[in-house]
């Protein structure tokens, strides 16, 4: 049975398709800043503080990134197979 590329099914499928690599997009994102962050935090520099304040003060933004794009993916729908709340 060949399904068309105009089909209904073929249709809602590229449309899921494309909301899931937009998620994940987004999820990539979220990692990434707070990689950055945390990179920044365990960069030495001289005028910085006390050196764990500046490991701890980046750990905790970056903990703070997570949370905050994982709060928006909950707020765009059930991801697949995450059972977390």
């Amino acid at each position: 049975m060949n399904m068309s590329a105009d089909s209904p099914s073929a249709e809602q499928g590229t449309t899921e398709l494309t909301e899931r690599v937009h998620r994940l997009e987004d999820q990539m994102a979220a990692l990434t800043e707070a990689l950055e962050v945390l990179v920044r935090g365990l960069e030495s520099s001289p005028m910085a503080g006390p050196p764990n304040h500046h490991i701890e003060e980046a750990a905790r933004r970056a903990h703070e990134l997570l949370l905050l794009a994982k709060s928006a993916a909950a707020g765009a729908g059930p991801a697949d197979g995450d059972t977390s709340t």
